[in-house]
């Protein structure tokens, strides 16, 4: 969507009204993911067509500002967010200002919580009151896998009789057009790859397509591993719809983490001091020359790092661009400081911090981390701390921190 201008002139139509199902679904199970804006000028834009026709005169883009109390930036956001869910396609006339919004009808409650994509993300955002959301509409729906389908067809019960006299005329019954999400995957490249693996295009259904699409835009899977995947669940010749759900699951979370890139690399040469005898030089040696991940990986003997620790480490180099060493000497001090654990907020908080202060090397990194301690300690006056006992290693640590705050007074004088 471009943003729009209040100038500009839009038009709306549709093929079908909605109905009482249709508004509860909308603020029931869509509004949860496209927001309170986006729902309302959906709505909005309905309530304004003519309900004989369907369709309406010409406006500015102003009026439905006027109407929903959205600022341009607002509703250039929601009509986005419509337009991603399919419940609006946007066309804009070439050479001109004037916009269609062709209103789409939200997918059945059914369809909704069958939909592999809507309905995983639905209950990630409600968590625990997703039961509670769904079972209304669940009640009204009947499970058709057990019913046989003896509806009467159309040559069951009339005759055409084209030379007759009576002319037997079909009925026009509008259906209700939907946009559909799983479009944005697409599977020329997968539909070439079936041959080199012994697949015909014909072993898979409709509902086989639809699942492999879903998944692959759930789980960000490109088209050639998929084409590995379903390769992996096919039995006697169809696909194992349960097994390739749990394959697909289990490869995002055992995947995901090679998917990131900043979390392995390591501090430039550039920002490397040279090699010393102390201890305090040695463990900045450490920190230059190795990634992010396998200090996490150190820190945990050994085993995989936790994808949501990974997540926030890359997203922490990615947005502020701090160097691999520098945010290596962040990750022991939130350790230290957080009960061995990384929480989001606490990370972001010092490395803007930094990014501010412009650090860029282990050894910067490291006072500044032993100056937030000292700052901490004292601010919580540590009483009880002081009366422990050292050990050996924290001997060693407190030597470590003279060393530092001799060669700092050393620069400074």
């Amino acid at each position: 969507m471009k943003t729009l201008s209040m100038s500009d002139i839009y038009q709306v139509r549709s093929s079908h009204a909605l109905d009482h199902e249709d508004y509860r679904v909308i603020l029931q199970l869509y509004q949860p993911l496209i927001g309170i804006e986006a729902a309302t000028l959906y709505l909005t834009l309905f309530s304004e067509m003519n309900q004989l026709t369907l369709t309406k005169k010409p406006s500015l883009i102003s009026r439905i500002c006027k109407i929903t109390g959205f600022s341009q930036s607002s509703l250039s956001q929601a009509f986005s967010k419509l337009e991603a869910v399919g419940l609006i396609s946007t066309y804009v006339k070439r050479n001109d200002h004037r916009y269609l919004f062709d209103l789409k009808m939200p997918l059945s409650a059914d369809q909704f919580i069958k939909h592999r994509i809507l309905n995983t993300l639905l209950q990630q955002r409600l968590n625990d009151e997703y039961e509670k959301t769904v079972v209304p509409f669940q009640t009204y729906h009947v499970d058709l896998a057990h019913y046989d389908d003896v509806s009467a067809s159309f040559t069951d019960v009339f005759d055409i009789q084209l030379n007759n006299e009576q002319v037997l005329i079909e009925k026009d019954y509008q259906t209700k057009k939907q946009n559909i999400i799983e479009k944005d995957y697409d599977l020329d490249l997968f539909y070439q790859g079936l041959s080199s693996l012994q697949l015909n295009r014909k072993m898979f259904s409709q509902e086989d397509i639809r699942l492999i699409q879903q998944l692959g835009i759930l789980y960000k899977i490109n088209e050639v591993d998929m084409l590995d995947i379903v390769k992996s669940n096919m039995v006697n010749g169809h696909l194992d719809k349960k097994a390739f759900i749990d394959y697909c699951r289990n490869y995002y979370d055992l995947k995901m983490p090679e998917k990131f890139d900043e979390i392995f690399h390591k501090q430039s040469v550039l920002l490397q001091q040279p090699a010393g005898e102390s201890t305090l030089d040695k463990h900045i040696n450490y920190l230059e020359n190795i990634s992010p991940y396998d200090l996490l990986k150190d820190k945990l003997g050994g085993r995989e790092p936790l994808k949501r620790d990974l997540q926030v480490i890359e997203s922490v180099l990615t947005d502020l661009q701090l160097e691999p060493g520098v945010m290596n000497a962040l990750i022991e001090l939130t350790l230290y400081k957080c009960n061995q654990s990384l929480p989001r907020n606490f990370i972001e908080a010092i490395a803007s911090q930094w990014k501010r202060k412009n650090i860029q090397t282990v050894k910067d990194a490291i006072a500044e981390g032993k100056a937030y301690i000292r700052y901490t300690k004292e601010q919580n006056d540590d009483r009880w701390f002081k009366d422990i006992p050292e050990t050996a290693e924290e001997q060693d640590v407190k030597e470590a921190d003279e060393d530092l705050m001799s060669m700092l007074n050393s620069l400074y004088e």
